[in-house]
């Protein structure tokens, strides 16, 4: 019996054509869960992530999650404006992850329904605290939430990925992958991450 690995990667080959011979080299990204994660500490961890480097970010939101824990807060985004940027965080994420946090202190059970949102209702919503963008949106909704068919087109890794895998006469076509989009963008993410493009 085929798994549902498996089968995803069959659908991303049979659409993708030219794609087979790096995902063969590939092992198979399991099928997506929810993380379990609660927004208010997973989108604050993802607005800190964009553009920079996973070890910098992560030495980031390491500092900012002591420093919580040293206050006795719940989660980062609860710390103030200044502490935030005494981490690391620069004044417009600081203001971000602050304006987030506010909303979700007023009404919790707001963004708490993001988890049982539709994928293109969630990414509206999302979209809608300032300062929060396609890309922020794509990541919670793809990784935290467990939707699997977004590819968020404005992300300059994919971006690259695709032109670079046209130069070697593979061409990538995004929405042809639906339902998997979340998988193909895993993948060529993979393959970045990998220098294997």
């Amino acid at each position: 019996m085929t798994s549902k690995a498996d089968a995803i990667r069959e659908h991303l080959i049979s659409t993708q054509p030219g794609i087979e011979r790096w995902l063969a080299e590939h092992d198979a990204i399991e099928p997506l869960e929810p993380s379990g994660v609660p927004p208010i500490i997973a989108l604050p961890r993802i607005v800190v992530r964009q553009m920079l480097s996973g070890k910098a970010s992560q030495t980031i939101i390491d500092r900012a999650e002591k420093l919580a824990s040293e206050q006795g807060l719940p989660y980062f985004a609860a710390l103030s404006e200044v502490d935030l940027l005494g981490c690391g965080l620069s004044r417009a994420k600081a203001a971000t992850v602050k304006r987030f946090a506010d909303a979700y202190e007023s009404c919790p059970q707001a963004i708490e329904a993001w988890q049982r949102m539709s994928a293109s209702e969630l990414l509206v919503t999302i979209k809608k605290h300032k300062g929060i963008g396609e890309w922020t949106a794509s990541i919670l909704a793809m990784f935290h939430l467990g939707h699997e068919d977004i590819f968020p087109l404005g992300d300059n890794t994919l971006r690259k990925t695709i032109m670079r895998m046209a130069d070697q006469g593979v061409v990538i076509i995004p929405e042809r992958a639906t339902p998997y989009r979340t998988y193909l963008a895993a993948y060529l993410w993979q393959f970045a991450d990998q220098n294997r493009i």
